[in-house]
């Protein structure tokens, strides 16, 4: 299904992500990616993540929900066309548990064509052929995760600890809304995981990284008020570049 057809040099955003040019990595900010211009598309999408199945993991509740959606984005003539393959198998190129197949719910097909999504993966397109000068196709793997956290027991997005994700470029934890939370916190390594970089994400924002040189991790999520649990709702984008 094709998704969207990227008119690169016609995009009004192109030469304010240029600034996005990586060293190793960027911080992503709302002006940054244009995903404020499409307020209702954004809580249409952010209403869905009420309505997750539960990523199995380890433990007695559950503390992570996800859905999953994978694109092919092919150079055709002078337009870069997104296509939704329907793919719901995973598998990253670590030397963990991860490196096993998964197969993970899919993401509600209609938001393929809803504003945000589509400016979402239009930016994640020109993140990519801004840093690698161009490229024949690449894939895009995109997971919509709620973690929770209960009183007495925290949420992890990064289980496996310090780590890579397998692919070319990242965009890790796009942080799309959260309550009765603290930590979350997005620390990066260098290639000899030496930390280089800390940040507690706010709203609409996300880092936008290299992979295969850079590490990283996300703190736990705990309960900020014991009273209640807590949640922190996020994008995660895997980007692997076929040449």
């Amino acid at each position: 299904m094709l998704v969207k057809k990227i008119s690169f040099y016609k995009i009004p955003s192109r030469k304010i992500i240029q600034s996005m040019k990586l060293n190793n990595f960027s911080l992503i900010t709302p002006k940054l990616m244009h995903l404020d211009t499409c307020p209702l598309s954004r809580l249409r999408f952010l209403d869905s993540y009420n309505n997750l199945p539960i990523d199995i993991m380890k433990g007695s509740v559950p503390t992570r929900l996800r859905r999953y959606a994978n694109f092919h984005v092919k150079k055709e003539d002078n337009d870069y066309n997104i296509y939704y393959t329907g793919k719901l198998d995973f598998i990253q190129d670590v030397v963990d548990y991860r490196n096993e197949l998964r197969i993970f719910e899919p993401m509600e097909e209609h938001f393929f064509k809803d504003k945000f999504i589509t400016s979402l993966l239009e930016k994640s397109v020109l993140l990519c052929l801004i840093n690698n000068n161009g490229f024949p196709d690449i894939d895009i793997s995109l997971h919509q995760v709620r973690q929770i956290c209960y009183p007495g027991i925290e949420s992890h997005n990064s289980p496996e600890g310090i780590h890579q994700d397998g692919a070319d470029y990242i965009i890790s934890a796009l942080v799309m809304n959260y309550k009765n939370i603290v930590g979350g916190e997005s620390i990066i390594y260098d290639e000899n995981k030496e930390e280089i970089y800390r940040r507690t994400l706010n709203k609409d924002q996300g880092i936008f990284q290299e992979d295969r040189k850079l590490w990283h991790y996300v703190t736990p999520i705990q309960c900020s008020s014991n009273n209640l649990l807590g949640y922190r709702d996020i994008i995660g984008i895997d980007i692997n570049i076929n040449n």
